[in-house]
C-alpha cells in the first residue's frame, strides 16, 4: 500500500464569488482507507465530486496513476439516480453493456433478495445503494469514492454495505475516500481521518496516530490555557476538555487523567472546535 494513485495539485473550486475549495494539495495511495469530515458546506462532497470527475475545477489537477482508467473510478453519490423507471435487470443490462462487462455478479441483488423485474424507484434507500453498490463492484474498481449516504440507510443494510467495502479493500486493494457525517459505524474502516473546512484540509492523519495524539480531560475546573485544548464543554458542573496535539510531555507538566476517545468523538471535537472559532470571531 505504498505506490500513489491520487496525486491533487493546487485545486480550487469557486461557485459563484464563494470559494469552495481553495488551493488544495493532497495525495493517496493505492488500498487507502480515508474519511473526510468536515461542517455542512466545507467543501467535502466537492472535493469528492472533482475526484469522480463530475466537477471540473477551476484550477489545478488530480493526476491518476498510470492505468487507472475512469471506469475503475466507482462513486457512490447522496444524490442517487439509478434510471429509476427501468426494472433491476435492465440496469444491470445497460451497465454491463456501457462498461463491456460479460458475466455480471449477482452476489450482493441475491443477498438483498431483489426482483429483478422490480423497479428501481420502488427500492427503498438502503436497496438502491447497495445495488449501485453491485453495479461498481462489476467494473472491479481500483477507486471508490463514497459521498455521505451511510448514515441515510438502515442499520442491516449499512452493515452490509460496510461489510462489503471492507471486503473489497482486502481482496482488491482499492483506494476508498468516505465522506460521512457518522463515525462510529465506520470505525473500523479508516486508516487515514481528513478534516475540511473553508474549502481546506485543516487535519490529516493517521488513524493510529491520532488516537494517540488527541485526549479528553473531564475537571471540575478549568484547565491552563497553555494547554492545547481544541474544543470544550463548560457547564456550572461539569466540565470536558479535548487536547491536541497531545504528547507526554504534557502529561508530566499537567497531572490531569488523560482519556482516550473513539472515532466519533475525536471528530465531534474538530468540528466543534470550528464552530466555536467562528462564533468568537
Amino acid at each position: 500500500m505504498s505506490r500513489e494513485i491520487i496525486n491533487v495539485k493546487n485545486l480550487s473550486v469557486s461557485m459563484g464569488k464563494k470559494k469552495v475549495l481553495d488551493n488544495i494539495d493532497i495525495k493517496f495511495k493505492r488500498g487507502e482507507s480515508v474519511v473526510i469530515a468536515g461542517r455542512n458546506g466545507s467543501g467535502k462532497s466537492t472535493f469528492l465530486r472533482c475526484l469522480a470527475n463530475v466537477i471540473l475545477p477551476d484550477r489545478g489537477q488530480i493526476l491518476f496513476s498510470n492505468g487507472i482508467a475512469r471506469d475503475k473510478i466507482g462513486f457512490i453519490s447522496d444524490r442517487l439516480s439509478l434510471f429509476e423507471d427501468s426494472t433491476v435487470q435492465q440496469g444491470i443490462d445497460f451497465h454491463s453493456s456501457v462498461f463491456g462487462i460479460k458475466e455480471f455478479d449477482y452476489t450482493l441483488v441475491n443477498e438483498l433478495k431483489l426482483e429483478l423485474n422490480q423497479k428501481i424507484k420502488r427500492l427503498s434507500m438502503g436497496q438502491r445503494t447497495l445495488f449501485q453498490l453491485s453495479l461498481l463492484l462489476s467494473q472491479h474498481p481500483e477507486i471508490l469514492l463514497v459521498d455521505e449516504i451511510i448514515h441515510t440507510i438502515d442499520p442491516y443494510l449499512r452493515e452490509k454495505f460496510l461489510e462489503t467495502v471492507i471486503d473489497l479493500m482486502g481482496s482488491s486493494q482499492t483506494t476508498v475516500i468516505m465522506v460521512n457525517h457518522t463515525f462510529s459505524e465506520i470505525e473500523k474502516i479508516p486508516e487515514r481521518v481528513l478534516v475540511m473546512e473553508k474549502g481546506q484540509f485543516i487535519l490529516d492523519e493517521r488513524t493510529e496516530n491520532l488516537s494517540e495524539k488527541i485526549k479528553k480531560v473531564e475537571s471540575d475546573t478549568p484547565i491552563p490555557e497553555n494547554i492545547p485544548c481544541i474544543f470544550k464543554r463548560e457547564s456550572e458542573f461539569y466540565k470536558e476538555y479535548f487536547i491536541y496535539p497531545f504528547d507526554e510531555g504534557i502529561r508530566k507538566k499537567f497531572p490531569y487523567e488523560y482519556k482516550d476517545i473513539n472515532l466519533n468523538d475525536m471528530i465531534k471535537a474538530f468540528v466543534g472546535g470550528q464552530y466555536v472559532k467562528d462564533r468568537n470571531h
